[in-house]
């Protein structure tokens, strides 16, 4: 019976639209637009609710010391006053040294941060760029027509189309297995998979990129604690391509 009561043609119910003389007023207004109306009116008299009730039970004695050390500027956000400012600037030499210390931590911490997870991508992504620039893979022959004429299909005895690899080079008695064994994927698969190794290897020079980036950081602040430190010394070199300046400092003969 529910297949026929679904074959049978039903009444289409259409919904009353605004009477001409109450046009001016606009479109009418259905169910669905006073529930959506109404919602709205009542997230916001809670919201009213709530910031009403925590301005009652507001502790008129509540103090912090950030409503003494800042203010608002012209566009309503918070900044510091001009005098927490100044006692910043004039922080003891060994309050700045503790301060440089810190930083230095940090950034070598990052740096190793970085160094690990670009190893980890390196390792789900079969290789690296910087491990494809050492390796070599030297094949001899006995006499230059050979050398001329080499195929590198037949010497690894592959497929063309798999020559180029040097990972996962299939040879070609396994691969009439491998075709009964396997499933290849459709084309949407093949372009989601290169789309997320090509977001991969992104990521791996962004962090290849930060890395290096760090590494001059970590170089500036160690050249800082360096020349901040006691002994005589000069600059040999300025700084150049973001590297820091070179110092060399006096021979002091030990004790």
């Amino acid at each position: 019976m529910s297949s026929l009561r679904n074959a049978v043609k039903r009444v289409t119910h259409k919904e009353r639209s605004q009477p001409r003389h109450r046009a001016h007023l606009g479109i009418l207004e259905k169910k669905h637009d006073y529930k959506e109306r109404a919602k709205d009116y009542h997230k916001k008299q809670e919201m009213l609710k709530g910031m009403r009730q925590r301005a009652s039970m507001k502790n008129p004695d509540e103090f912090y010391f950030a409503m003494k050390n800042s203010t608002t500027n012209q566009n309503g956000k918070h900044v510091k006053t001009d005098t927490v400012i100044q006692n910043e600037r004039d922080l003891g030499p060994e309050t700045i040294r503790i301060l440089k210390d810190q930083d230095l931590s940090y950034v070598r911490l990052q740096k190793q941060q970085n160094k690990k997870k670009m190893e980890r991508l390196s390792e789900n992504l079969h290789f690296s760029e910087a491990k494809h620039d050492k390796r070599k893979h030297t094949v001899f022959v006995s006499n230059e027509e050979q050398a001329h004429n080499f195929d590198v299909a037949d010497h690894f005895d592959t497929v063309p189309e798999l020559s180029g690899r040097v990972f996962n080079r299939i040879k070609k008695k396994d691969l009439p297995a491998m075709a009964q064994t396997l499933s290849f994927p459709d084309k949407k698969m093949v372009k989601k998979l290169a789309k997320a190794r090509r977001a991969k290897y992104g990521e791996l020079a962004a962090r290849a990129i930060r890395v290096e980036a760090l590494g001059l950081a970590e170089a500036h602040l160690e050249t800082e604690k360096l020349v901040a430190s006691k002994g005589r010394k000069r600059k040999i070199k300025e700084t150049e391509n973001g590297k820091p300046a070179q110092y060399k400092w006096r021979r002091k003969r030990a004790k």
